[in-house]
């Protein structure tokens, strides 16, 4: 679903090379506007395990963060374009080699990317599916009962 959506919304753009099989990010048009994509999709030869069935993990952190920065360099003196998050992701992929390897790092610099993106005046926006809300939700139920 997340993979059709991406690349429905992104018809009209173009893709960005993200380097990693797991981050697609695009360019798109929406009308006159443009506008900048990014999701996390599953990829089986990631070279980190936990991270294959489309959790966000520490390469994915690192990416995302690089490709919102390049927009907000790229829009400085311009329009400053939306930047869409496309979310449908379980969980980080949370495990010894990640944090040894600082996936807290990874993902508090993602954070910090779109923080970074709203203050420079570009509207961020999460398009999530309800399967995460749900799954969030129950998760919160658990950990305070």
């Amino acid at each position: 679903m997340k993979v059709f959506t991406h690349r429905a919304l992104a018809a009209k753009g173009e893709s960005v090379e993200s380097g990693l099989g797991s981050v697609l990010v695009a360019d798109a048009a929406w009308e006159q506007d443009r506008m900048r994509l990014l999701t996390i999709v599953p990829a089986p030869a990631n070279r980190l395990p936990r991270a294959r069935h489309g959790e966000l993990g520490l390469d994915e952190g690192w990416a995302l963060a690089h490709h919102v920065r390049e927009a907000i360099a790229a829009d400085r003196s311009g329009t400053k374009r939306p930047i869409i998050a496309i979310v449908d992701v379980q969980s980080q992929a949370y495990g010894r080699t990640e944090a040894l390897l600082g996936i807290h790092l990874s993902l508090a610099a993602a954070a910090d990317a779109y923080a970074t993106a709203r203050m420079a005046g570009h509207p961020v926006v999460a398009l999530t599916e309800q399967k995460v809300i749900v799954n969030l939700a129950r998760s919160r139920l658990e950990l305070y009962p």
